[in-house]
């Protein structure tokens, strides 16, 4: 797989050029334009999004559908980090070694860039001219909806908040992460397959064993470079979920038996693609990637 990190440079400057086609202008009306600019356009590894090009090299998906569904799966994620930065939340100053959008534009005019944002990903998988089967794109829009909602993102925090300062066991740590950062990988692994209409049962099911793994493995490297890290590098405040009395990998495990708990889910991963052959070496690619990433 030699050629595997050009292959993701090209990918990542490929959406960003589809990001800054499909976000407002800014303008003078109000900062919330620039708000929604600066928290899209301020740099990210675009992970999710690189998973559709990935599955996109596995089936044939139409490229208007893949550049909707990579805007979608972006402008949600960033609405996500908008307000998980909030003071009601994470109450987190940096993001991506910048500040934070509240601290940026202020409380109110960050929540409304979130707002906006998750608007913005809807508006993109609702667009008429989206060349999806309209049955499809209800399959697509349904599974998008509960990354977010009570089946993904929301209850993932919701359990989060729950849990600080309180000693949780593995399993519990494990049901939070797949519901707050596992549900949107896998809805961007699932997404182009369904826009494909490829109807292969035992592909979806790779697939979706896949993506599971990697959310898992995303989170545990976070736990684990949160430990290691420094703010420089990370692009955010290191050490703040220890501070905050958050249960983390780390703090279950460890430093040593987290990073063999990830090696574990990355082997996972590749057993799952294998049956897929040489078509799924960029999904390889990406579960190494998401194992080595430094920040």
């Amino acid at each position: 797989m030699n050629n595997f990190h050009e292959w993701l440079s090209k990918k990542q400057t490929l959406i960003e050029s589809m990001l800054e086609k499909n976000l407002p202008e800014s303008n003078h009306e109000s900062d919330l334009n620039e708000a929604i600019r600066y928290s899209i356009l301020n740099g990210g590894k675009r992970i999710r999004s690189t998973l559709v090009f990935a599955i996109a090299e596995i089936v044939e998906v139409d490229p208007i559908a893949i550049e909707k569904i990579v805007c979608a799966i972006e402008f949600l994620h960033a609405y996500s980090l908008v307000h998980d930065d909030m003071p009601c939340m994470d109450n987190d100053d940096l993001r991506r070694g910048k500040l934070s959008c509240h601290k940026k534009f202020g409380e109110s005019t960050a929540l409304l860039a979130g707002d906006a944002l998750q608007s913005l990903s809807f508006s993109c998988l609702s667009c008429p001219s989206l060349p999806i089967k309209p049955e499809k794109r209800l399959e697509i829009i349904h599974i998008f909806s509960n990354a977010i909602g009570l089946k993904g993102m929301a209850k993932g925090q919701a359990l989060d908040i729950k849990n600080t300062n309180k000693k949780i066991t593995l399993n519990e740590l494990k049901t939070m992460h797949q519901f707050k950062t596992g549900a949107l990988i896998n809805a961007s692994c699932l997404m182009p397959l369904i826009a494909s209409e490829n109807n292969d049962t035992n592909m979806l099911n790779c697939i979706d064993a896949y993506s599971k793994s990697i959310g898992l493995i995303f989170q545990i490297k976070d736990d684990i470079l949160d430990k290691e890290a420094n703010k420089d590098v990370l692009g955010k405040t290191p050490g703040k979920d220890e501070k905050d009395n958050k249960s983390t990998f780390v703090s279950l495990l460890g430093i040593d038996e987290s990073k063999k708990l990830a090696a574990n889910y990355y082997e996972s991963a590749l057993a799952s693609i294998q049956p897929l052959g040489e078509k799924a070496d960029y999904l390889a690619g990406i579960a190494e990637f998401v194992m080595t990433r430094s920040h």
